[in-house]
């Protein structure tokens, strides 16, 4: 069962996304040319965040019909990837600002997750709070990353990936603008799309290839095309 649904929504990801594939392919051919290290957890971490994904995806789907004990089993899931491969990242490469934000996903998950399933909104999780929260947990980040012992590395590049990844998460707590959630995911997207590609670029450069690099890439960018194509009807629907 569990397996027919998984295979189901990557069968409906991957008629829509087939390009993803040729893309990957394509840049791990890059890293391996490079001369990058472990190449085998460079492949590894973009698959799993890719799994995660689709445990996403699933959830949404049980939602849909209502099944809600079983989204909630699918969204832990997927947490769990998750987190796993950004302590990886964190321990190998000081990639900690992939995790900096998960506190606010979390936040916006319970409240979607009680706006949905109790018909209660979690007012105080809104875009003006989840925004103050961001300062903080950026400005500590960037306090700790002074301390080279810690093993925090922070690039240009990261701070306009990282600044997409918690736009990202704050747009995910706006319930009741749909077009303000939707212009904040644009940009947020777009950030994250530039600045892990421009820390590809120097990654690759460097040889030292962070595998989150390559899925913060490519799989923000399946979804930034496809809320782009919804971008005639916010327009003709400033009010939405």
């Amino acid at each position: 069962m569990l397996t027919d649904k998984f295979l189901a929504e990557l069968s409906n990801f991957s008629k829509a996304n087939w390009w993803v594939y040729i893309a990957y392919v394509l840049l791990l051919g890059a890293v391996f040319f490079s001369g990058a290290p472990h190449l085998a957890s460079v492949a590894l971490i973009p698959s799993l965040h890719f799994v995660a994904d689709i445990f996403i995806m699933m959830m949404l789907t049980a939602y849909l019909r209502g099944d809600y004990r079983e989204g909630a089993y699918y969204q832990i899931v997927s947490m769990l990837i998750f987190l796993s491969v950004k302590v990886y990242t964190g321990l190998i490469h000081g990639g900690w600002h992939y995790l900096a934000a998960d506190p606010i996903y979390i936040l916006a998950a319970i409240k979607n997750y009680r706006r949905d399933v109790s018909r209660k909104d979690l007012k105080l999780v809104n875009s003006q709070t989840m925004t103050a929260l961001s300062v903080v947990l950026i400005t500590t980040i960037v306090i700790l990353a002074l301390d080279p012992g810690l093993g925090i590395v922070l690039t240009p590049a990261r701070y306009v990936q990282m600044g997409g990844i918690f736009l990202f998460a704050i747009a995910l707590t706006i319930t009741d603008h749909e077009r303000q959630r939707y212009e904040l995911s644009m940009v947020a997207l777009t950030a994250m799309v530039v600045g892990s590609g421009w820390e590809l670029l120097d990654s690759l450069e460097s040889r030292l290839v962070a595998g989150l690099a390559l899925s913060y890439f490519l799989l923000p960018l399946t979804v930034l095309l496809f809320y782009s194509k919804k971008w005639s009807y916010y327009m003709a629907n400033p009010l939405t």
